[in-house]
């Protein structure tokens, strides 16, 4: 009896011990779990507080019990927030709207709901635009919500998109429906139902209801009769009509005044619905007569062009690729241990690194940089950071690597900061991307700012001498005496030929915009050619005006372009002896330090104050300026001296006259003054 007494005794002793064993070893696995857990959970508040932070999202709670609103920041903690102190964040109209949301979800009227809010106004700062969405987060046995969520989103940066791209819109519907280029509408059935102002001016239609009400058709138009309008799809077209013909066997525009050849340019466009039925065309054209003879130079210019807009495209693609293919990795800073872990993986580490070791991999000149970095993070300040580095690595195509660095710190309950957590990419191909894009752009620029100086000095004041042309031709087939035959045709010779010598300087000047002039130096005895230069230019004097060229020189010979210079000088010399109608008009010259000087000067008329100032605009036909030419003469004379490295001035006293100076730089390899 006693034997199983004891017996009984020991096994409950075993068994207590066992029990004991068992809570322990069960005490310490649910410890260490617990550990894991709270240190994954803070990691992944750390990472989703990164993730919010970058989408400029910010996450609140509100506890209705309590009326407390609760504030998530970075980590696992949260900061509180009575009511009156959450509506300081708000403006006070939409803190109220905030507020009747939150109460018809609380009644359950709603489950969630979004608003749209704006911060409080502040003197010296920008207000802030919110888009906030309620729902509830967790109910009670009986369904009534016990916490409700708010996500918080800055929806600013959204919002000035959005206002620049409705004033971009504006901009463009600004440009398009402005009178800059014809628009012709066509209905379903091809007839004509709108036409603008500028089309009305472009083809000389004076009345433009009456051309409406007569319903003229698409294939009235002799340059669309061969058109398949029921099968027509978006096309450019170009066309030359004699106007004169066509009005002889066919009057089904009589609306026309315009005549002779006409040169016109069109994009036609089909407007569809999404069954693909035809609601009508739009015609968008110009009148490019007046660009014919700069026909060759346009194509080379938009083949330059398309090229280098398709090597843009190519670049953007590499950039878009680019962003795809960019590897992002993860790095963790301990300032315990003064070490840096890089990783791929989230549960590997892939580099760990000393702060020597890092410096090491970096350019000399980022290295300060990076211990400034290191040395906050070691005093463990708050706030995040990104910056770049320069490593001194190199890419497959020899170029410097760069690597960016994204960190936020993390910390434990207590707020105080365990490690830094972050994102690195290579931003190699970015860097070196932009610029080339910059570069290339640039290009762009450029070629477009060639061909639109081209267009505009083609079509600036080619008219005036073209319509006395036809004007004056018109009046043959008009009523005339034939006493005035002559007249008509002095004027037609005197305009035609102002109007080649308009083209040909606005070639050339368009030439030397392009730097397309070629000169050619050679050596040259500038003394011996001097004074048939000035000669050359005074072939037409005023009576009673004498000229006199000074050359100190028997020979000097200098390397120059003698073409452009003889023309310089001939326009500069012609100029003068217009301009003069008593007194003299002298030429000089000297070389002196690898410089020939050339002075020409006259006792005219001269150049009044105001007009000095636009002296070397294009076009300026001021009599006082002596431009009894196209405009464009002094602006010639003035480019040909800037690109032979040279340079021009004019001094002039009005009543007193003008003198000209030109310096042009040059090589002397010989001369023989005169005794």
């Amino acid at each position: 009896m006693i034997m199983d007494f004891q017996h009984i005794v020991l096994c409950l002793l075993a068994v207590l011990v066992i029990a004991i064993v068992v809570m322990i070893i069960y005490n310490r696995i649910y410890y260490r779990r617990e550990k894991e857990i709270i240190t994954n959970t803070s990691q992944m508040n750390t990472q989703l507080a990164l993730v919010l932070d970058s989408n400029k999202t910010q996450v609140w709670t509100f506890d209705p019990m309590k009326r407390i609103f609760v504030v998530l920041q970075e980590g696992n903690t949260g900061k509180e927030y009575i009511p009156l102190d959450f509506a300081q964040f708000f403006n006070h109209d939409d803190f109220n709207n905030l507020r009747q949301l939150i109460t018809t979800i609380l009644n359950g009227e709603k489950e969630s709901g979004t608003i749209m809010v704006s911060s409080q106004e502040e003197e010296g700062k920008p207000t802030s635009a919110y888009e906030i969405h309620v729902s509830v987060l967790s109910r009670d046995r009986q369904g009534t919500p016990q916490v409700l969520l708010g996500i918080q989103r800055d929806t600013t940066e959204d919002l000035i998109r959005q206002e620049e791209s409705r004033r971009l819109s504006l901009r463009y519907h600004t440009v398009f429906d402005s009178s800059l280029i014809d628009m012709i509408f066509y209905n379903e059935d091809g007839i004509l139902t709108d036409i603008n102002n500028k089309a009305l001016e472009s083809f000389g239609v004076k009345n433009r209801e009456d051309l409406l009400k007569r319903k003229v058709k698409i294939t009235d138009i002799p340059s669309y009769r061969d058109i398949d309008f029921e099968h027509l799809e978006n096309a450019v077209l170009s066309s030359i009509t004699d106007i004169d013909k066509t009005k002889q066997t066919d009057e089904r525009i009589p609306e026309l005044t315009i005549g002779g050849k006409y040169y016109y340019e069109v994009t036609l466009s089909t407007l569809s619905d999404e069954q693909n039925h035809l609601h009508g065309v739009i015609a968008a054209g110009r009148n490019i007569t007046e660009m014919v003879h700069s026909h060759h130079r346009q194509q080379e210019n938009r083949k330059l062009l398309e090229a280098t807009t398709k090597e843009i495209e190519t670049y953007i693609t590499n950039i878009n690729y680019t962003l795809r293919a960019t590897g992002v990795r993860i790095f963790h800073y301990y300032p315990d241990m003064h070490q840096l872990d890089i990783s791929s993986d989230l549960n590997k580490v892939q580099y760990r690194l000393s702060q020597i070791r890092c410096a090491s991999l970096l350019d000399e000149k980022d290295r300060r940089r990076l211990r400034g970095h290191f040395l906050r993070m070691d005093h463990r300040r708050q706030g995040a950071f990104t910056t770049t580095f320069r490593t001194i690595f190199r890419d497959e195509q020899k170029r410097n690597i760069y690597m960016t660095f994204s960190a936020v710190p993390v910390t434990d309950k207590d707020g105080t900061i365990i490690h830094y957590f972050g994102l690195c990419r290579n931003d190699t191909e970015t860097i070196y991307t932009e610029a080339r894009l910059r570069e290339e752009t640039k290009k762009a620029q450029e070629t477009e700012g060639l061909k639109n100086t081209f267009l505009t000095n083609m079509s600036y004041e080619i008219r005036t001498p073209l319509n006395a042309v036809i004007g004056f031709a018109g009046l043959y087939n008009a009523p005339h005496d034939e006493a005035d035959e002559p007249i008509f045709a002095e004027e037609i010779k005197r305009n035609t030929g102002q109007l080649l010598q308009l083209v040909n300087d606005i070639l050339f000047i368009s030439k030397l915009d392009a730097r397309m002039v070629e000169f050619n130096y050679k050596e040259t005895d500038f003394a011996a050619l001097f004074e048939g230069y000035c000669h050359m230019g005074w072939s037409v004097l005023n009576p009673g005006v004498t000229v006199s060229a000074e050359n100190p020189y028997n020979h000097l010979m200098v390397t120059i372009d003698e073409r452009y210079l003889c023309e310089v000088i001939q326009k500069l010399c012609a100029h003068a002896a217009r301009s003069t109608t008593e007194g003299y008009v002298r030429a000089k010259y000297e070389y002196r330090h690898g410089e020939l000087s050339i002075a020409i000067e006259d006792t005219g008329k001269g150049i009044p104050p105001e007009a000095m100032r636009h002296l070397f605009d294009r076009f300026t036909k001021n009599e006082s300026l002596h431009q009894y030419d196209t405009g464009l003469e002094l602006p010639i004379i003035k480019e040909l001296i800037e690109q032979m490295g040279g340079t021009i001035e004019i001094q002039s006293e009005e009543g007193k006259g003008t003198t000209s100076y030109v310096i042009v730089p040059c090589e002397m390899s010989g001369l023989e003054k005169r005794s």
